[in-house]
Parts: C-alpha cells; sequence; structure tokens
C-alpha cells in the first residue's frame, strides 16, 4: 500500500511538473511583451535613489531565489515577528522606511490571514492591520511629498526657494501625524493583540517577543511609494524579512481547507482586476483607478501567499504586477500632492503671511499637473497580460488538486 501511495505521488510529481513547465512558457510569451518601465518612462528628473530602486524592483525572474515551501502555520507567526520589528522601529527611531515596511508587512499578514476565514474570526484582525496601515499611510504620504517637492526643485534652477515654504509646511505636518502616529502605537502590544485572537499560546508568544529586532534585510521590499487614500501594501520578493525569522509553532489549522480557500479567492481576486483594467481609462477618477490598483494589490500579495506554500513560480507575473502598482502609484501621489497643494494655498493666513510664495507654490501644481499628465498618457491602456491569467489558473488547479487528494 505504502508502495502504490509512493509512486502515484511520483507520478502526480511529474504530472504537476509537466504542466508547470507549459504554463511558465506561455508566462515569458506573454510577459515578455508587457511594456515595462523603462529608462526613458520614469518620472523626470527622479532622484538617483529612486532610480536604483525602480530598477531592483523590476528583477528578471532568473533571479529569483527558490524558496522552501512553508505551511501558512509556519508563514503567519513568521510574518508576526515581523510585524513586531518593524512596530518596534516605528515607535523607537525615525526612520521612513520603518513606516514603510510596517505598512507592508501588514499587508502580507493580512493577505496570509484571509485564507484562515472560517476557521478563526480572521475580520476583526484584518480591521485592526488595516486601522494600523491608514494610519502609518498618514506620515507615509508625507515624507512622499517632500520626496516630489524635491525632485521638482532640482529640475527648476533658481526654483529652490520658492519651494521652501511648501516644504516647511509639508514638514511640520508631517511632524505632528508622526508624533500622534507613534504615541498610539506605542501603546500597543502587537503580539498579545494578535496572538491571543489567532490561538497562539502563551510560549509561542513568549518566543515571537524573544525574537532579535533590527534583523531584517533593509535591502528587500517595496519600493518607498505610499497610497494616499488607502481603502482597504508587497510581494514577497525572492527572500523577504519575514522569511529569515524562526518561527514558533502554530494552532494546527486546516490546511487543504486553507487550499482550497486560496484557489477561490484567487480566482475572485482575478476577475475583479480584470474588470476594473478593462473599466479603466485616461478620465478615469482617481478613486476608481486606485481602486485598480489596490486590485493588483490583492492578486500579487495573494500570488505570493500561494508561491510561498510550494504551489509554482509566479515571478514573471509579479514583476508585471508590480510594475502596474509603480506606474498607478507615482500618478497617485501626483494627484494627492496637488490637493495638499491646494489646500494649503487655500489657508487665509498663510496666503496673507506668504503671498508671493503662495504664488510660486501654485506654479508648482502646475507643473505637477503636466508631470501626471505625461504619466496618464503612458499608463494607457491598461493591457493585461495573457501570461498572468495562465499564472493564475495553473495555481488554482495545483491548489485544488492538492486540496482534494489530502
Amino acid at each position: 500500500m505504502a508502495d502504490s501511495d509512493q509512486v502515484q505521488g511520483v507520478e502526480e510529481a511529474a504530472v504537476f511538473a509537466e504542466e508547470q513547465e507549459q504554463a511558465v512558457a506561455i508566462e515569458e510569451a506573454d510577459l515578455a511583451i508587457v511594456d515595462s518601465p523603462q529608462e526613458d518612462e520614469r518620472l523626470p528628473h527622479q532622484e538617483p535613489a529612486a532610480e536604483s530602486r525602480a530598477a531592483e524592483e523590476v528583477i528578471p525572474a532568473a533571479a529569483a531565489v527558490p524558496r522552501q515551501a512553508r505551511k501558512l502555520a509556519e508563514i503567519i507567526p513568521s510574518q508576526l515577528s515581523t510585524l513586531r520589528q518593524h512596530h518596534y522601529a516605528v515607535v523607537t527611531t525615525d526612520d521612513i522606511e520603518a513606516v514603510h515596511k510596517m505598512r507592508v508587512t501588514t499587508r502580507r499578514l493580512q493577505a496570509s490571514l484571509d485564507l484562515l476565514e472560517g476557521e478563526v474570526k480572521v475580520r476583526p484582525l484584518k480591521r485592526r492591520l488595516r486601522k494600523w496601515r491608514r494610519m502609518l499611510s498618514t506620515v507615509r504620504n508625507y515624507d512622499v511629498f517632500l520626496l516630489l517637492i524635491e525632485q521638482e526643485a532640482a529640475s527648476r534652477r533658481g526654483a529652490r526657494e520658492q519651494f521652501e515654504l511648501l516644504k516647511t509646511e509639508l514638514q511640520k505636518r508631517r511632524a505632528m501625524r508622526a508624533a500622534r502616529v507613534k504615541k498610539y502605537l506605542s501603546n500597543l502590544d502587537l503580539i498579545e493583540e494578535l496572538g491571543t485572537k489567532l490561538g497562539l499560546s502563551k510560549a509561542a508568544m513568549s518566543t515571537l517577543w524573544e525574537q532579535p529586532v533590527g534583523a531584517d534585510d533593509d535591502s528587500i521590499g517595496e519600493p518607498p511609494t505610499a497610497e494616499v487614500s488607502d481603502v482597504e501594501s508587497p510581494a514577497l520578493d525572492p527572500i523577504a524579512s519575514s522569511d529569515v525569522v524562526e518561527a514558533p509553532a502554530f494552532p494546527a489549522i486546516n490546511e487543504q481547507a486553507a487550499e482550497m480557500r486560496a484557489a477561490d479567492r484567487l480566482e475572485q481576486r482575478m476577475a475583479e482586476f480584470n474588470a476594473l483594467a478593462a473599466r479603466s481609462h485616461p478620465t478615469t477618477d482617481p478613486r476608481e483607478l486606485h481602486q485598480l490598483r489596490i486590485a493588483a494589490k490583492r492578486v500579487r500579495y495573494l500570488l505570493e501567499a500561494v508561491t510561498d506554500m510550494g504551489f509554482g513560480d509566479a515571478s514573471q507575473a509579479l514583476t508585471w504586477l508590480r510594475s502596474l502598482q509603480d506606474r498607478i502609484g507615482d500618478w497617485h501621489d501626483l494627484e494627492a500632492l496637488e490637493e495638499e497643494i491646494i489646500g494649503l494655498v487655500a489657508q487665509r493666513r498663510l496666503i496673507k503671511e506668504h503671498l508671493a510664495e503662495s504664488a510660486a507654490i501654485l506654479l508648482a501644481a502646475t507643473h505637477l499637473q503636466k508631470r501626471k499628465r505625461l504619466l496618464v498618457s503612458r499608463l494607457f491602456p491598461v493591457r493585461v497580460p495573457a501570461g498572468l491569467s495562465a499564472t493564475c489558473r495553473r495555481l488554482v488547479k495545483a491548489l485544488r488538486r492538492r486540496a482534494v487528494r489530502s
């Protein structure tokens, strides 16, 4: 009996490998023709750091490092530990990347928790993660605004002084917001709030608290862009920071049920994304276009979770989704900064005290509008590659096959 099971397992593995090779070939043929951000498609006068970041983000699939398959019972505690590390950095340092990384980790964790629905009451936990992420986004937005202003000032000779008032006001707002967010987060015990609801034992939570902080790799993660109105973040990059943590045991969960749910959710997420992409056009309302970016992220995070669970490679599909997110994110950041500038110059006190500077600020807004129109011309139409759908179908099939056979 054992020998027949072993033979059957070998045959199934061979069939799966053959299907995977065929699907990868389809991906390579379709995804290779998709426009990805090239050197001449980035924002004009972009900072060198931002350029190197964009170059690192669109990595070739061949550079991906094979990852060992893990169960959700291993993935979720590891993500909790990583979240705790970034939370510690946010409340104890002024590192702007700590804010970004904590937001990213809440998204990763939320995607994993979504696969436990029906076994654990995850909705309150997901609401909590969204709340923290939105608070962090209000800080991260100002970091992005200040970067955009610095780029605009550098692109126009003799205009730096005209931007000083705007930079000063944005820095004040950022400092006030960061202080409030820090105060709130410093009173949170993340492991207690999340771990208890997930059924982690006291011993397991103690193990998480004993993990050393600051151990993750700073070179890994999403690019430093921000969602300005986070209505609900990364991909699992080749080696994510959450992968380097030795995680404590998680309470027994029905992995087969999670796999079947992952298959259903992947089909649903992909259908939602395709529908939004088909409806998008250059005159799309900013909120609707932001919804398209959120839909792309949901597909991306779920693909990452599925590949982390060992159901196949999706590196090229993930690269394309990251590229689309970045393009929409760049456009949305300019849209939000424009609104922020309009709100600033609408203040009577500010205009009265700084009349000349206010006129310069409005002039800067017109330059931002030109950059935004340029981005829109390069964003549309959104052509979803056939390889993305092929990848999702392949992973859905693999998830259901293993769940049924188990």
